[in-house]
């Protein structure tokens, strides 16, 4: 009986010094495994669509992962600022790169596409715009993007412009502003507002009408906005954690494959 004992005692300590040998072997083979490779993409809202693909397909094609972060430029620059970790920093207009640039946040950028600013109607709106003036009209409603937004930016140098020029009167730019039922931070919400018959008329960029929402949208394109330097630059924040991984997405975005997504989804390339 008690060599039995001993014997089952034996065995239970062999098994155990077994799975234990398992055990260390597996987390020696854990420790070489390569390390998963990330990105972390701060871009501008009017983004969304295309950089998601983008990331799809660099997983695919890189293994690296993607992580983004959608918001107004300003935003975004805002928070990089107050210490937010980011990689990439895509903007929808040169002034929010060149900030960053003043603080030594990042070096050098570089223009990987371009845009159109054009109006966006609801389908069941009733109002009827065809030139700029038309904006003026009572009972149009108006959703734009705040000043600081791009999306806006671009909307009130527009406006501004044509008052300088004279092409319509202070009047008209009056009722153009007094027609401005709310100031959004960021391109989406412009969309959603129009698209949900919140306003008649959202100024937004041409990529932002695309398959997700151009059941309940109209483009309309004006001549004031064709003028406009609309430009998204890109840059690797200078002090980030994963430099590797954020010059490969800005090389897989400036290369063949990432033109071609660019260009699926409305931007112009080079």
């Amino acid at each position: 009986m008690n060599k039995m004992v001993r014997r089952n005692k034996i065995r239970n300590i062999c098994v155990f010094l077994i799975i234990g040998m398992i055990s260390v072997s597996l987390n020696g083979c854990g420790a070489g495994k390569a390390k998963d490779k990330s990105v972390t993409v701060f871009a501008a809202a009017s983004l969304t669509e295309c950089f998601t693909e983008v990331g799809k397909e660099l997983k695919k094609d890189k293994n690296i992962d993607a992580v983004f972060n959608f918001a107004g430029s300003q935003a975004l620059v805002t928070s990089i600022e107050q210490g937010s970790k980011a990689d990439v920093f895509a903007s929808a207009n040169t002034k929010y790169m060149d900030k960053l640039k003043e603080s030594d946040t990042v070096s050098e950028s570089v223009i990987f596409a371009e845009n159109n600013i054009v109006l966006c109607k609801n389908k069941n709106s009733k109002v009827t715009v065809d030139k700029f003036e038309d904006l003026s009209k009572p009972g149009v409603k108006i959703i734009a993007g705040d000043k600081s937004v791009p999306v806006g930016n671009y909307f009130y140098k527009a406006l501004d412009n044509q008052l300088s020029e004279k092409s319509i009167n202070q009047d008209t730019y009056t009722n153009i502003v007094s027609n401005i039922k709310s100031n959004e931070l960021d391109v989406k919400s412009v969309v959603s507002k129009v698209a949900l018959g919140e306003g008649d008329i959202g100024i937004v960029y041409r990529t932002d009408v695309n398959e997700n929402n151009k059941q309940d949208l109209d483009i309309i394109e004006l001549k004031e906005f064709e003028n406009l330097n609309v430009q998204y630059p890109i840059a690797t924040i200078n002090k980030c954690n994963n430099s590797k991984e954020a010059k490969e997405f800005i090389d897989y975005l400036t290369g063949a494959k990432g033109k071609e997504i660019l260009t699926k989804h409305g931007f112009k390339v080079d």
